[in-house]
């Protein structure tokens, strides 16, 4: 990265008249005197230090080699005393010029993003297989047997590589890798599995002498997690709870279980004798621990019943460069866990993606059950420093979502906690709580393309502190309470938040859109498409909200009643509640006309009033179709060419179509009238390529590409896809065609 302070002359750029909020204003002899990036795949995260920094200051960006300057979205003041701001759209492994300009004064800096996917060539392998003979020597004729055995011999460039079999086990790490040279633990297959029980089963149990449904066995230790049968069991607080049927804030749990640490006994309660059932009890609280070591990646694991202590299955703990990706992880009291306390150095740069993460069926039971208590569990949870990446994660069945920060006075102010993320492509659903839930500085934290659905709240911001703090280009639907819980207001919730291009959609009768209970302040809307069945919505207790900038955004209500409750008081239309407040002065109230929505697809129909709607916003949707951007998640793509033809009909002509095939699988399906080369292309709905699913000459005919669970393509999310097919015949033109396509997990 160079840095260069500098003294600008004459720039005019009135493309910052388009940002939301922006105020010119030229506080006495600003001074840049440094500028740091966090560079991630598609996004950069910049802050500014100096002296008498103003409120906001204008950014650009090129790409080296480029004459291009692009306007970015303006960095904004935070608490902290820097500027901070976020570049998006970038592409993957591309060096950036990045410049901030405050009237006279600017300073600038080169940075390059990540790849999308790291090149790694081991220069060493080490063998583990659970079958083999003890005293091995961790080669391909005589492996070792334990994946700790492997991880102690490893060093930088070392792949430790793992034969399908179950390993009860808890790894830690001896020693870092270096540089891109990482070390490497990975499935060799597809059944290499940590498991943390003891799993008991048969005649050990002995019935309650006075207590019937009740039984108890001696275990080898204490213990936080128990399931039954694969499925978690319900904790009470106590013994006596137990014995009463009575869970945490005396709701009625008829099956459950607690151990009593002096014993250590296992109490059960059960409605069948609980011989006749398979019992997991946590022994081992991690399966693997990253402890202040770096460059360290894991891949291909199925994980689960960890967490003896209540800890997370999966710990990097002050560690830095970590990669965890294509896992299973379920049935433990929290899945990955990034933390960091102090040191510049520690918790940077983490990579949590394409993981599957789940806890069933803690999601089903009663939220005053298990709210504070042990059972509060979270998918993933980024409490490290510096730079993290949690994308394509496929994270359900929990409490918790994916949380970002750590509770507490004085954890919620500090701002190296959680320093710039970029949470994205992810699926969060059946959650008994938060979905998405950064809480503290968060400075420029993105959630960004998630996808939520069927829980009690889509993401909650209570508190932001710092900001900025992103949510754009999600959908949140089928939540119980609210899209969008907001501050606590205790804990300062002054943070600035973007919540930009969402589209947020209640189902449930007499259901707001958006429930307000606490204030916060400081919150910039623009361009979301809001759909309640009762008010838009509905700030209930929450009085004295400050610095709010909202405007462009589309507020529909199935309900006949007022739609907006704003402090209390209840306005009719969108101008009373523009005239009392200001706020949503340039908004409207229409039907947002989407194409499927029960079906689970949010994108717009060509005739919706969203289309071509939309406020532009510098660095945040430039890349647009047709005469301007679009309202919602989703932008409009360009005309889709689908010929459904049967199979019986003659081929006449090429034909492209695609159709989901039960869950977690679509084809597209198309004929051939000669024979041709055939590139078939994924592209997701904004755009950007997922795969290539085919590349080879086929013969004249009918023929179909499948993707999805069956293909092995767990990675792809749920959502709207298009396919580009592209075809050409001996001696002519190519011929090109897209089709769209669902995909439902």
């Amino acid at each position: 990265m160079t840095i260069e302070p500098h003294h600008v002359r004459n720039i005019l750029i009135t493309v910052f008249a388009l940002l939301p909020g922006v105020v010119f204003a030229m506080p006495a002899a600003p001074a840049f005197t440094d500028i740091e990036f966090v560079p991630n795949i598609e996004t950069i995260g910049v802050t500014v230090r100096g002296t008498s920094l103003p409120g906001k200051a204008y950014m650009l960006s090129r790409k080296t080699g480029t004459s291009i300057q692009w306007p970015a979205h303006p960095l904004v003041h935070i608490d902290n005393g820097s500027l901070a701001g976020s570049l998006f759209d970038l592409e993957p492994d591309t060096e950036y010029e990045v410049t901030v300009i405050d009237g006279a004064t600017w300073i600038s800096g080169l940075v390059r993003t990540q790849p999308d996917t790291f090149s790694y060539q081991p220069s060493s392998v080490i063998h583990v297989d659970d079958d083999a003979a003890a005293g091995g020597d961790g080669s391909f004729g005589a492996p070792f047997r334990t994946i700790q055995e492997g991880v102690n011999q490893a060093g930088p460039g070392t792949r430790v590589l793992v034969a399908d079999g179950v390993y009860r086990e808890s790894v830690t790490f001896p020693n870092s890798g270096t540089t891109n040279d990482w070390i490497q633990v990975i499935a060799e297959g597809t059944g290499a599995v940590l498991d943390g029980a003891d799993h008991l089963a048969g005649s050990i149990w002995t019935p309650h002498a006075t207590q019937s449904n009740v039984w108890f066995t001696t275990i080898p230790q204490h213990t936080m997690y128990v399931a039954k049968n694969g499925a978690r069991s319900y904790r009470y607080d106590d013994l006596s709870g137990l014995l009463a049927g009575l869970g945490h804030n005396g709701v009625s749990m008829a099956e459950g279980w607690w151990a009593d640490p002096s014993g250590p006994t296992l109490y059960v309660r059960s409605t069948s004798n609980p011989a006749g059932s398979t019992w997991q009890v946590a022994q081992e609280d991690h399966a693997f621990k990253v402890f202040q070591q770096d460059w360290v990646w894991i891949e291909g694991f199925e994980i689960r019943y960890y967490g003896r202590s209540g800890d997370a299955a999966v710990y990097f703990d002050h560690a830095s460069h970590v990669v965890f990706r294509n896992n299973v992880v379920h049935h433990m009291p929290r899945g990955v866990q990034v933390y960091w306390e102090s040191g510049s150095d520690r918790g940077n740069d983490s990579r949590i993606e394409y993981n599957e993460i789940y806890d069933d069926p803690v999601h089903e039971w009663p939220w005053s059950a298990v709210k504070g208590t042990s059972m509060e569990g979270i998918g993933i949870q980024i409490a490290g420093h510096k730079g993290a990446i949690v994308r394509g994660n496929n994270v359900h069945e929990l409490f918790n979502g994916i949380y970002v920060g750590r509770w507490g006075t004085l954890n919620l102010e500090d701002p190296d906690i959680a320093f710039d993320g970029d949470i994205y492509d992810n699926d969060i659903t059946e959650i008994g709580d938060d979905g998405l839930e950064p809480e503290g500085a968060c400075i420029n934290q993105r959630f960004r393309n998630n996808r939520f659905s069927h829980g009690l709240v889509g993401i909650s911001l209570a508190p932001i502190t710092h900001g900025p703090t992103w949510v754009m280009r999600s959908t949140f639907t089928e939540f119980i309470d609210s899209s969008i819980k907001w501050g606590v207001s205790q804990y300062s919730p002054d943070g600035i938040v973007y919540i930009y291009h969402n589209t947020i959609w209640a189902e449930d009768v007499n259901e707001n859109a958006m429930s307000i209970y606490n204030r916060s302040d400081n919150w910039v809307l623009r361009n979301n498409i809001f759909r309640g069945t009762y008010h838009t919505f509905e700030a209930f207790a929450a009085y004295g909200n400050t610095g709010h900038d909202w405007g462009s955004d589309n507020w529909y209500t199935t309900w006949s009643g007022p739609a907006f409750r704003w402090e209390g008081v209840i306005y009719d239309t969108m101008d009373d509640l523009c005239a009392a407040t200001g706020l949503e002065c340039d908004g409207f109230e229409h039907e947002p006309d989407l194409v499927d929505p029960d079906a689970g697809d949010f994108t717009l129909n060509p005739t919706s009033p969203n289309v071509d709607a939309a406020q532009l916003i510098a660095g945040i949707n430039w890349k647009f179709h047709g005469d301007g951007p679009d309202l919602g998640a989703y932008e409009l793509a360009p005309p889709v060419t689908v010929d459904v033809a049967e199979a019986t009909e003659p081929v006449a002509s090429s034909s492209f179509f695609g159709r989901t095939v039960g869950p977690g699988n679509a084809l597209f399906d198309f004929r051939l009238p000669e024979a041709s080369l055939v590139t078939l292309t994924l592209y997701d709905v904004a755009g950007r390529r997922v795969r290539q699913l085919l590349d080879r000459e086929l013969p004249a005919g009918r023929h179909q590409v499948e993707f999805g669970r069956r293909s092995g393509d767990d990675r792809i999310a749920s959502g709207v896809y298009f396919g580009r097919l592209e075809t050409q015949a001996r001696g002519k033109q190519t011929d090109a065609r897209t089709a769209r396509v669902l995909l439902v997990r």
